[in-house]
This record gives structure tokens, sequence and C-alpha cells, in this order.
């Protein structure tokens, strides 16, 4: 009887043990799996007998790690490992009511930005002025990072304009966007961009994508709210981008599907909308957010028109990283030169926020939460200029630009010739005041002869026109000499300049 109550109690302690472990590390059957230095990592949703019994082991965002988080960064996992395109990546809403926000800092304290998403050791930063920054260690929500270099952004060379290219003359037979096939890793933005036109005549097809993966999200003054559960103040964003290229002749395919809530899956539900939009063949997809930081993070004036600028998103977890780091980079070169201070930086950081299905995929932070949506607005329609010069090189701001430089040009060219002329008139009276000093008899001779012909008893009085043309022929002469004299210096004077001002023109 005792060794039948023995196996009893050990069969009820082997059945209540497997039940536990399959109710830690399966939860509710939502395991993640991704590698960590050749090792497989599950990562479960947490249940409440995992909270109940490793309490340090659940984050705040009810993750549980099969293995313990040394990690420091508010209700994150530790920063060496790979991303799932699933986890927050950005503060969620009650740190925003907070005031919450990372702020990157610099070896001597100075802060570089400040920003809503989430920063972890290994995440770069280039910011306004091209200076690239490593993030070192995060303490709570500050992030240390480290002086790499300074990158030498090169403007892309304009593309000539061009027209859709109608249906019936396309190439590509595929749902698949014709540069997502051509791109390669080591191909950098502006030579990717040709490469693919190259290998498909069709490209570009002047048609841009947009949506926005968190649609709540609304700015504070003129929304009045941070968030909504249904469309945010960014949709007005997104809609005054999709009228601004659709000016310049681009046709826009916009999205405004939702993927409510604003949690670590909106990526996975936006995921679906980014396929759809890729069947229309776009020459590129942008998916429209706005950041939680400080209003000045992204105030600016460009052209005495208060606009808020805006911040590039790479996730470093796509096949594609380097043609996506790079095109952002070509777009802030142009931008740089376009619109001076529109783009506040490049941040590349954990994630892939969907650029995996193409490289030419731009996440874009316009604004924070507590700047206007108007400001918004006009800063994401100086963009749309950058979009077009970039893939077809003909926006407006090209065309004012080029108006500015003509106008230079023109006002350059008058500014010389007014010079030329006044030297030329004081090389003149020089050239006269030479002659007249070496030679006082001429001057003597053409007061003699004025008071002969014009004088109150001239000739000319007297005997009429056979006078004037004697007048005329005596003044030829007489001027003959100084004529040569202006002719050979002026036409001297005249050809050094035109040769200086054609050097010195901007």
């Amino acid at each position: 009887m005792n060794l039948c109550n023995k196996g009893l109690l050990r069969f009820l302690f082997l059945f209540s043990l497997m039940l536990v472990i399959c109710l830690l590390f399966y939860g509710n059957g939502a395991g993640l799996q991704f590698e960590e230095k050749g090792a497989t990592r599950e990562l479960a949703l947490a249940n409440p007998v995992s909270r109940l019994l490793f309490p340090g082991r659940v984050d705040s965002s009810g993750l549980f790690f099969a293995q313990k988080s040394n990690s420091e960064i508010p209700g994150e996992i530790p920063p060496q490992s790979p991303a799932s395109p699933t986890l927050l990546t950005e503060l969620d809403k009650e740190e925003i009511a907070a005031g919450k926000y990372f702020r990157l800092i610099d070896e001597t304290g100075k802060m570089i930005t400040a920003t809503g998403r989430r920063l972890r050791p290994g995440d770069q930063y280039l910011d306004e002025k091209n200076r690239l920054y490593t993030v070192e260690d995060v303490e709570g929500y500050t992030a240390r990072a480290c002086y790499v270099r300074t990158e030498k952004l090169k403007k892309p060379i304009p593309r000539k304009s061009r027209t859709r290219i109608p249906e019936n003359e396309k190439t590509s037979s595929s749902n698949i966007p014709a540069f997502n096939k051509n791109f390669t890793q080591n191909q950098i933005g502006g030579r990717a961009v040709r490469k693919a036109e190259e290998k498909d005549p069709g490209w570009p097809r002047r048609i841009i994508a947009l949506y926005h993966t968190h649609n709540d999200e609304c700015y504070v003054p003129s929304d009045g709210v941070e968030s909504v559960y249904g469309k945010g103040g960014i949709h007005a964003v997104g809609e005054a981008f999709k009228e601004a290229l659709e000016e310049k002749g681009i046709e826009v395919v916009y999205s405004e599907d939702l993927h409510l809530p604003h949690d670590r899956d909106a990526y996975l539900r936006a995921r679906g909308t980014a396929v759809e939009l890729l069947e229309h063949d776009p020459d590129a997809i942008f998916d429209l957010h706005r950041d939680a930081a400080p209003p000045e993070t992204y105030m600016a004036e460009i052209d005495t028109c208060k606009v808020t600028k805006i911040q590039f998103v790479v996730g470093q977890e796509n096949p594609s990283f380097t043609v996506n780091r790079n095109f952002a980079y070509d777009l802030k070169a142009l931008a740089d030169d376009l619109y001076p201070g529109l783009i506040k930086g490049v941040f590349i950081g954990w994630g892939d926020f969907n650029q995996d299905l193409t490289p030419l995929n731009l996440l874009l932070e316009v604004g924070t939460h507590l700047n206007s949506k108007e400001e918004a607005q006009s800063g994401i329609s100086l963009f749309a200029d950058v979009v077009s010069y970039y893939f077809y090189g003909d926006p407006a701001a090209a065309e004012d630009t080029g108006k500015e430089a003509a106008a230079k040009t023109s006002a350059w060219g008058g500014r010389v010739w007014r010079v030329v002329l006044a030297i030329g008139a004081l090389a003149i009276a020089a050239l006269l005041g030479f002659y007249f000093l070496n030679n006082p008899g001429v001057w003597r001779h053409l007061q003699q002869k004025f008071t002969l012909y014009l004088g109150s008893r001239g000739l000319v009085w007297r005997e009429g026109r056979r006078n004037l043309i004697r007048l005329g022929r005596d003044t030829a002469r007489g001027a003959r000499q100084i004529l040569v004299y202006i002719f050979i210096a002026g036409g001297f004077i005249i050809a050094v300049f035109r040769r200086l001002g054609k050097k010195l023109r901007p």
C-alpha cells in the first residue's frame, strides 16, 4: 500500500511539474523564436503563472524571457538581441503622457537628439550635420553615444524629367516591383536607382505609395490629443504629401487602412497593406509617422515658413539594409541642397519596419506630437519636392532653384557690365586727358575752329549749309587720332572684363 501511495505521489508530482513547464514556456501558444549567437531563444507572451513564479523575468510589456535579461532599458529585451518585428520599439502611451522620451547624448554630455523611439546599444544616428554616432550604453531614458565620423554625403545626380510610362510599354510582368529584383547589397542608392532603370525600361513608373502603420498618431496643438482610436492627425499629413506629389504629375497610391491598436503587432498588421501597395509597382513607398519628443527638436523655419523637420528611420534587421540606408542618405543629401535644415537626421535602429519588402521603403517621422499639424503639413510638402527631384528630376523646387540661379546670373551679368562701362568711361577720360596734355596745340586748334565756324560771326551763320559740310570734314580729320586711341583701348578693356566676368560668374 505504501508503495502504491508513493508511486501515485510521484506520478502526480511529475504531472504537475510538466503542466507548470508547459504553462511557463508556451503561454498562450503565441511564442516567437529568433537566433542569438547560434542558439535559438524562445520568447512567449507571459501568462499569470509566469508572473507569479518569475516576476523578475517578465517585463512591463508582458513578455517572458526563457533567458534572464540584463537590460537596463525600461520594458525591453537585452540590447544585443536581434530584433523581432513584433516587439515594441517606441514609448507607450503612459510614458508619453508622463513626458518621457529618450535622450541621446555624446561623450561630453551634450544632447544630440531626443526621440520617442527606444534606444539600444548598437543603434546609430546621423544628425543634421551628417555626424554619425553609435549608441554605447543606455541607462534609464538616457543613451550615451560615441562619435564615429562625419559622413560625406554626395548629392545624387538629378535625373532627366520623364513622364509616366504607358501600361502597354511596361516590361515587368511581376507584381513585385522591378527595382526590388535588381538591387544588390553592394549597390548604393543612386547607382541602384540607375541600375534598376537600365534593367527595366518601364522604370521609374512615376508612382509613389503611402500608408500609416500607426494610424492613431496626432498633434496635440492642432488635434487636442496625442492619439485617437482611429484616423489621427497623421492622416492629414499623409493627404498633404499626396496632394503635393500629385501637383507634380505623380500618381500616388495612398492607403488609409487601419492597423489598430498601436502596439507591437501593428507592423505585422501593416505588412499586408504594404504588400498590397507593392502590387501597384511603385517607385518607392513611405510609411508616415510622427515622433514623441519636445517640440523644439523638430521645429524649423525655411524660407520664412514655419515647418517641422523630418527624420528618416532605417531598420537594421532587413536584408536590404545597405541599400535602404543609402537611399535615406541620398534623399538627405538632396534635401540639404534644396531645403537646408528640412531633414533632422537618420535613425538607424532595432527592427525592420517592413523594409525587407523593398529597399526603397522609408519610415518618415514628420514632427513630434507637440508640434502643430499645419507645420507638419508644410514640412512634408517641401519633402515632396525632394522625392520628385530624386526620382524624376522635375520638382517645383528645382524649377524655382533654376529661376533663382538665372536671376542671380542675370543680376551678376548686369553688375559686371556696369563696372565695365564705368571703367571704360574712366579710361576714355584718362586717354583724352593724356592726349591733350601731350598735344597742347590740338586744343587751341579746336578752339579756333569752333570760333571760326560756330562763333557769333562764324562761317556757319554766314554761308549756311555749305560750310556745315566743311565743318564735318575738318572735325572728322581732327578727331581721327582721338578715335583711334579710344577704339584700341576700349576694345582691350572690354575683352579683359568679359573674360574676367566668365571666370567670376557663380
